[in-house]
């Protein structure tokens, strides 16, 4: 689906805009003019549509050059391995913590068991591990082709989320995984890494960066003015509320 100028989704589920495999969280593709940077990449289920998907918009899926994961959970890093056989230069990038998970497909670590019990993946579903390939710590900074892509640790949703603010001479684009969602939105689960005092101190944290779009890792993405829903969320933590989940 192409969104504006060098903007794609390349993959969403049923809590999106089902365009992939049910379970997958929103795929975003930027075409950096040096290869094509993919945010996030579902759970694997949906790779090979993924990839029509790309055809579909005259994309080269073979161009797909650097994958950044906000975080370890099967429904946006699950399909990284198989991106990989995919497309074996792909250049993966994570956090610390993810890359521990990620590394050695450690089901026990992103709550797949109970999520299976809960009815939130497929009985048969594996977690394949995958090598990554660059550790990004806190506030790293990269210039991929005409994007600037820097990390931001949000931990709250998951100890070890991380979101990414890109940015170009014109755009500037808040990659916010499961962070932030459309309204001002959040995620919460009874995990053992979800912490309602992380998530909200993230959440504020974000809103002391300045950008145009939000595109989250679920439900709808916003263009412009992307700004209000970090807003939107302080606000309610400023009254003493937390914002609504949308679990």
């Amino acid at each position: 689906m192409h969104i504006e100028s060098h903007l794609y989704c390349i993959g969403s589920g049923a809590f999106g805009f089902d365009l992939s495999d049910p379970y997958d969280c929103n795929v975003y593709l930027l075409d950096s003019g040096a290869g094509y940077i993919v945010f996030d990449i579902g759970t694997g289920l949906g790779i090979e549509r993924i990839l029509e998907i790309c055809r579909q918009d005259g994309l080269t899926p073979q161009r797909i050059a650097h994958l950044f994961l906000t975080h370890a959970h099967s429904d946006h890093a699950g399909g990284a391995a198989y991106l990989r056989e995919r497309v074996p230069e792909l250049t993966v990038y994570a956090s610390a913590a993810t890359a521990r998970i990620l590394s050695t497909g450690d089901e026990a670590a992103v709550c797949l068991p109970q999520a299976k019990a809960a009815g939130m993946y497929p009985p048969t579903y594996a977690y394949r591990a995958c090598p990554v390939d660059r550790v990004l710590e806190d506030g790293a900074s990269l210039q991929i082709g005409r994007y600037t892509v820097q990390a931001i640790a949000t931990p709250g949703h998951s100890h070890d989320h991380q979101c990414y603010l890109v940015s170009d001479q014109m755009r500037r684009y808040l990659i916010s995984g499961d962070a932030l969602f459309f309204g001002g939105r959040i995620i919460l689960q009874n995990t053992y890494d979800c912490s309602v005092p992380d998530t909200l101190a993230s959440l504020r944290r974000l809103a002391n960066y300045q950008f145009d779009a939000l595109l989250a890792g679920h439900l709808n993405f916003s263009l412009r003015n992307g700004y209000r829903h970090v807003a939107s969320a302080c606000a309610l933590i400023d009254k003493l509320r937390c914002p609504p989940s949308i679990l």
